[in-house]
């Protein structure tokens, strides 16, 4: 029996990463101070930290173009995605980011989605009926996005 990891699986359940959305992941300059201070907050408090996303798409590139954080966390195993549905949803959001932090160790945070995750993206998506915009921090300056609804767009990792 082959196994292949969830993201291996992901990106062959939905065509590739690039099938039929943009291939390139770009944060504009304006956004940058506030997932920096995400991050920061994140890991000066010890839980995952949770904001609002603001993104277009121009042509082959997912844009983050504003973030507001938001004021309770998005550690799964303590507070409630509700807020965040509530909150983050068009026209003035697109969706979310959030953090994976160290638990341990100096490594860094899980990369990719989790299930808790991924059960909020399809929240999301029943909720607002149109793809949304989903991003983790899992390290300093390293940040992960997909875009998940009707499609699974999943980019290239990058850096903030």
């Amino acid at each position: 029996m082959i196994r292949l990891p969830v993201l291996a699986l992901l990106v062959a359940l939905s065509g590739g990463p690039s099938d039929g959305g943009p291939d390139a992941l770009t944060i504009a300059p304006a956004a940058l101070p506030d997932l920096r201070a995400l991050w920061s907050a994140s890991i000066a408090a010890g839980v995952e930290r949770v904001a609002c996303l603001a993104s277009t798409i121009d042509h082959d590139t997912l844009r983050i173009t504003r973030v507001l954080a938001l004021t309770a966390g998005a550690d799964s195993t303590a507070v409630s995605a509700q807020g965040s549905l509530e909150t983050c949803g068009p026209p003035d959001w697109q969706g979310t980011v959030h953090t994976h932090i160290t638990r341990v160790g100096g490594a860094s945070g899980y990369r990719y989605f989790s299930g808790a995750d991924r059960g909020i993206m399809l929240m999301w998506w029943q909720r607002w009926k149109v793809d949304g915009t989903f991003c983790l921090l899992y390290a300093e300056n390293e940040v992960h996005c997909e875009i998940d609804g009707s499609r699974l767009v999943i980019l290239p990792s990058g850096r903030y």
